[in-house]
């Protein structure tokens, strides 16, 4: 891609930081074309696009590596270096402006960061909490600065009109998420048995899964588990309502403790959740009975099934990979030990085909590779 074929402004200034910054990488233009975004905006919005704001945008927005501003001031111009160093030093909760050209790089930078928010969220990529805070802290801060920008005045209205419209385009994609997650977690969409016992549970337990979460991941993460219960276990409407309190701790104050669904529910919790070791009567959990031994099992499958899937959709590809074997490997050894107090019956079929299913993953060629079954363990520090 040429300067030519940019909509970015035609000055020498600006040229000049093209160029510069196609000195950064060296494979290909889809970088390029995303380090010019800011500068396009600003030439398209601006009420008198500065070419030295413009080029400073480019600068920044297609470094690979954070360099120091100086270096731009003869390769490049002086203000454009001048333009970076403000801008690192900005406080974007607070942001004070001297000249409109400094307005025009935030803003840019703004409407391109909220975009690319935007996209994150249309490709599946907020679906766990973590991502869900990182996501909604940038827009929180957008927000702030935007509102900060718009009380002190402007003099570039068109691009805070940009920015601002770019803020609730992402405002909306996030409620949207939250909202889509509301409606997959109702009951009916879980596939377990609608026993009012059953229901009960669930509805207390995503009530709350969604107080320490917005997407209410551990609501998802109990009703799988309860649905291998379900599925190959049994049908009593009290194992799985203890199945669906695996991952659910009495460490958040105003929720039900798990006794409080029932005596045989709360034994069965205190017998097979690993966070029934927390807190003051914490203590060895190990089960005692044959119920407690198949919700443990059935637990310990659904994590090893979702190991497996995760392997398939996103297959180990180096040395990094090594601790994500290492962790099949052991959820692998538990299931296996599992399988073998099993009698006949579904479960253990299900348990048996999960071991060999890990087996296959782990002994194929390039994940052999990277780490044999049975190596030393790693240095976790």
């Amino acid at each position: 891609m040429k300067f030519e074929d940019t909509k970015l402004l035609r000055h020498p200034t600006v040229e000049k930081a093209y160029n510069v910054m196609r000195t950064f990488f060296t494979d290909g233009d889809d970088w390029a074309r995303e380090a010019v975004r800011a500068g396009e905006i600003i030439t398209a919005n601006a009420k008198n696009p500065d070419p030295d704001a413009i080029a400073a945008s480019v600068l920044m927005n297609g470094m690979v590596i954070p360099y120091e501003a100086e270096q731009f001031e003869q390769s490049v111009s002086p203000r454009a270096a001048d333009y970076l160093k403000k801008f690192y030093a900005l406080d974007l909760e607070n942001p004070k402006f001297s000249t409109a050209g400094e307005q025009q790089v935030l803003l840019a930078t703004s409407v391109i960061g909220l975009e690319a928010i935007q996209a994150k969220i249309a490709a599946g990529e907020v679906a766990h909490v973590i991502e869900y805070r990182n996501v909604s802290r940038v827009i929180d801060m957008n927000e702030r600065s935007l509102a900060e920008i718009a009380r002190d005045g402007t003099t570039e209205p068109e691009m805070l009109q940009a920015a601002q419209t770019a803020l609730a385009s992402a405002q909306n994609a996030l409620a949207n998420v939250v909202a889509q997650r509301v409606n997959e977690l109702k009951f009916e969409n879980t596939g377990l048995p609608d026993h009012p016992t059953i229901r009960g549970v669930y509805e207390e337990m995503k009530a709350w899964a969604f107080d320490g979460d917005p997407l209410g991941g551990y609501a998802q993460t109990n009703a799988a588990i309860a649905r291998v219960v379900a599925e190959s276990v049994t049908s009593d409407p009290e194992v799985i309502g203890a199945a669906l309190l695996n991952q659910y701790s009495t460490l958040r104050p105003g929720h039900k403790k798990p006794e409080d669904f029932g005596p045989r529910i709360g034994e069965l919790w205190q017998q097979t959740s690993p966070w029934a070791r927390l807190g003051p009567d914490g203590a060895d959990n190990a089960p005692t009975t044959p119920e407690a031994v198949n919700l443990r099992a059935a637990a310990g499958l659904y994590f090893l099934e979702s190991q497996i899937e995760s392997m398939k959709t996103y297959p180990p590809e180096g040395e990094h990979d090594a601790r994500r074997l290492e962790q099949l490997e052991d959820q692998r050894n538990k299931i296996a030990s599992a399988a073998n107090l099993q009698d006949k019956g579904p479960l253990k079929t299900r348990l048996e085909n999960a071991v060999a299913a890990a087996d296959l993953l782990m002994k194929k060629p390039e994940n052999l590779k990277i780490r044999k079954p049975g190596s030393p363990r790693l240095d976790w520090d």
